[in-house]
């Protein structure tokens, strides 16, 4: 055989065994019966939805020892199919489940027309294995990290492959298994920070973003804690002093807040729950904590002026009631979370984006009393870290997320974990996309605002044209609850 012909031969060999290798490491997709728990959330829709599971390599480098992860998928089929492109949902967290969500998109109107496909990321909700840590639960210190991770690394599992890149290259081989030539986006939170580095390895299997919650490379969360509660506080305080009536009881709504914080921890009041004679006392810097975390509620938004000037009056029994109200629709969010994941994303991703210099783009003193309180949080979650001990992120999480996709972005005004200055930056590197800033909501806009959804509609009907939806234009701030409050 000419000398030329077997190096044609032995090429093509090569290339074969390439092939084959390709096939061996791709996704490979099966319809399964829905679990019981699914039908039961979906109750007379059941009809609608059909189950199936993913088999992936967890470690793509390592293929022929790599062992496999199997993704759980949800499809919500349309109420009427008039041949849209599907919308597959990015579920944030990092470690949240979308099939926890099944409730809400069967009875979306975005889902009259559009089949959902809610993916559960590697590692979380019915996804296998279950990076889950329910040595968490009964833990008092952060004996629980280390117990959770000795147990599953004993299970075999490579705890470096449960971070945001493999989770990217997850969607785009199920994408291709399920052989969805183009497909919508919906990525909630740090589902949007997927979604964005999707479209740097697919763009041509994306028709759409429609991103809730902006979090984009290389914005790093925990650098911008205290940061980004400050401007929610502030914005609070804003829309009082703009709203006469507001304005008109609480004149000084900032000044008495934190004279309440500084009060509070001099003197921490005690608090009762109903009919218990027995309470607890509540300091100052709890109080600044749970207002941040209740900036992130619609539901809560409108009653803070009264709470704060409750407080200041010395009143402070209508606490527990407003707290069950605020938490009540929130309180199962975490049974869906996945501890694993979330430390495996925040983890590897904290490494590559330590180097930043903490609010080094911005011109604004930060609170005191914020910084006091988040700081120390955030040095907590880096010795988590520690404990985790995960490979760090690769570089291209550093950089921001340009393309040419058609992008709609939704923040919350009063968001103090995904702000609105964050769908700026990523606005700034995205050729076709057009930002809306809701001015009463805070984290999640889908899921707190009816109007969205008809704006996610609008722009998916044509998504290269400027959306516009009239009941957007008729939004506005809080409607604060008008309550004098006088020390008595």
């Amino acid at each position: 055989m000419p000398p030329l012909a077997g190096r044609i031969i032995f090429l093509l060999f090569l290339l074969l065994l390439s092939t084959v290798g390709a096939q061996d490491d791709s996704a490979v997709y099966r319809a399964v019966e829905c679990p019981a728990s699914i039908e039961l959330n979906a109750g007379d829709d059941q009809f609608r939805i059909a189950c199936g599971r993913a088999s992936l390599p967890e470690n793509r480098t390592e293929r022929e020892n790599s062992r496999r992860v199997e993704l759980f998928v949800l499809r919500i089929k349309p109420i009427e199919n008039i041949g849209n492109a599907p919308i597959m949902h990015l579920a944030g967290g990092p470690g949240d489940a979308s099939s926890a969500d099944l409730a809400f998109w069967l009875g979306s109107p975005i889902a009259e027309i559009y089949e959902i496909i809610l993916v559960d990321q590697r590692g979380t909700g019915l996804s296998l294995p279950s990076l889950d840590c329910p040595e968490k639960s009964d833990a008092d210190d952060e004996s629980w990290i280390r117990d959770c991770r000795r147990r599953l690394t004993e299970q075999g599992i490579d705890l470096s492959q449960y971070q945001s890149m493999p989770i990217v290259w997850d969607i785009y081989d199920l994408l291709v298994a399920l052989e969805l030539d183009q497909v919508n986006l919906y990525g909630n939170s740090y589902g949007s920070r997927l979604a964005l580095l999707l479209s740097i390895i697919a763009p041509q299997r994306i028709r759409s973003m429609a991103l809730d919650g902006v979090y984009p490379p290389p914005r790093y969360d925990m650098a911008e804690l205290a940061y980004n509660a400050d401007q929610s506080l502030e914005r609070l305080f804003e829309d009082c002093r703009a709203d006469a009536a507001c304005h008109s009881l609480y004149p000084d709504l900032r000044e008495t807040f934190y004279r309440v914080v500084s009060e509070m921890n001099a003197e921490p009041p005690e608090l009762y729950h109903l009919g218990e004679s027995t309470g607890w006392t509540l300091s100052g810097d709890q109080f600044l904590a749970w207002t941040i975390g209740a900036l992130r509620h619609k539901e809560a938004l409108p009653i803070l002026p009264t709470l704060i000037a409750a407080f200041d009056a010395g009143v402070y029994d209508q606490f527990v009631l407003v707290d069950a109200f605020v938490k009540a629709p929130h309180w199962h969010d975490l049974d869906f979370r996945s501890e694993g994941v979330e430390l495996g994303a925040r983890c590897s991703e904290s490494q590559t984006l330590a180097g930043r210099e903490r609010y080094s783009d911005f011109e604004w003193k930060i609170e005191e009393e914020i910084a006091s309180l988040l700081e120390p949080l955030v040095q907590h979650l880096l010795d988590q870290c520690e404990i985790w001990d995960v490979s760090p992120a690769p570089s291209l999480i550093a950089q921001p997320v340009a393309s040419d996709v058609p992008v709609l972005l939704l923040s919350g005004a009063y968001d103090p974990a995904t702000p609105p200055h964050w769908a700026a930056f990523a606005k700034a590197h995205l050729s076709k996309s057009w930002s809306f800033v809701f001015p009463n909501l805070g984290h999640g806009v889908l899921e707190s605002e009816a109007c969205a959804a008809w704006l996610i509609r609008v722009f998916l009907a044509s998504p290269t044209e400027e959306p516009a939806a009239e009941c957007f234009l008729e939004l506005g701030p809080p409607q604060f609850v008008e309550q004098e409050m006088d020390k008595s």
